[in-house]
């Protein structure tokens, strides 16, 4: 499984939306400038997320975007259904009728079993972790000029 710039930059999305909406909405404009991520481009990413119901849209002139969920309940595993779809290493192990083996064979199994962890995984992390990894990486760098 092969995460593409759609999932890696709705990811990145997400987070700066999360970063930034305490101060209000956040305009597609503020996002493309600060993620390096055409304006145009934009578009093809925030309309999925908003559609799952990750987004929440405000239309007019102040208008942009907020997190329609808290932080702590968008995982990782969340943005990537959207993006990218259900997390599928091989085809036999959703639908095991696309092979007559798939009753007896232990390499589904074991697709199967690294599925299910990567999936636990991903569930795992959310954007609320992430916000934290960034205060405190942002921290590491503030140069400290205590003497």
């Amino acid at each position: 499984m092969k995460v593409s710039t759609k999932g890696r930059y709705g990811l990145r999305i997400l987070l700066d939306i999360a970063l930034h909406q305490e101060q209000g909405v956040v305009t597609l404009r503020d996002i493309s400038r600060r993620q390096a991520i055409s304006h145009k481009y934009l578009w093809q990413v925030i309309n999925p997320l908003k559609a799952a119901g990750l987004l929440h849209a405000i239309r007019g002139a102040r208008g942009g975007y907020t997190l329609a969920r808290p932080p702590e309940t968008i995982s990782l595993r969340d943005v990537v259904n959207v993006l990218e779809g259900p997390i599928s290493m091989v085809a036999c192990v959703k639908t095991p009728d696309s092979c007559e083996r798939s009753d007896s064979c232990v390499a589904r199994q074991a697709w199967s079993e690294v599925e299910e962890k990567l999936s636990s995984t991903m569930g795992g992390i959310t954007l609320k972790d992430l916000v934290q990894r960034h205060s405190m990486q942002e921290n590491l760098r503030t140069p400290d000029y205590v003497i």
